[in-house]
């Protein structure tokens, strides 16, 4: 199968979201439909041959590109800037001990780890409420 890259906008042919790759997690019904997206064939012949609407394949298409966005944001280098959102976002959680948490983290992953195994060292350290309240910290930030 070919990947396709990115959407040729105006031409009808539907492509894959830019950045995705095989092994990106998504959604099973997404990657039906994505299954079927060769580069080659319009919209509507991609919807004819899953039995969907054109607006249907656009929107597995957009839901895709959402999934795909997120997927690089988690894989993404450390950086300063997103260590200190990952740390106030802990903080507005359990308090000034985030800071320490996010350090004890830091120091067990190391600075060139991704955001999503900082994330994981952080998670491992909360309790079931804390983690829900911190995911939604991190979402706000847009980190999750």
């Amino acid at each position: 199968m070919s990947r396709p890259d990115a959407r040729t906008p105006g031409s009808g042919v539907p492509r894959w979201p830019a950045g995705l790759r095989p092994d990106t997690p998504l959604p099973y019904a997404l990657w039906q439909v994505l299954d079927a997206v060769d580069g080659e064939r319009t919209l509507g012949q991609v919807a004819a041959a899953l039995r969907l609407s054109p607006q249907q394949v656009e929107q597995a298409l957009e839901q895709a590109q959402s999934w795909t966005s997120r997927a690089l944001r988690r894989e993404q280098r450390l950086s300063d800037p997103v260590v200190e959102n990952v740390t106030h976002a802990l903080v507005s959680v359990i308090g000034p001990i985030g800071e320490f948490t996010v350090d004890d983290a830091l120091e067990e992953v190391g600075r060139q780890a991704t955001l999503s195994q900082l994330l994981s060292s952080v998670a491992g350290q909360l309790g079931e409420q804390q983690l829900q309240q911190f995911i939604r910290q991190l979402r706000v930030r847009g980190l999750a």
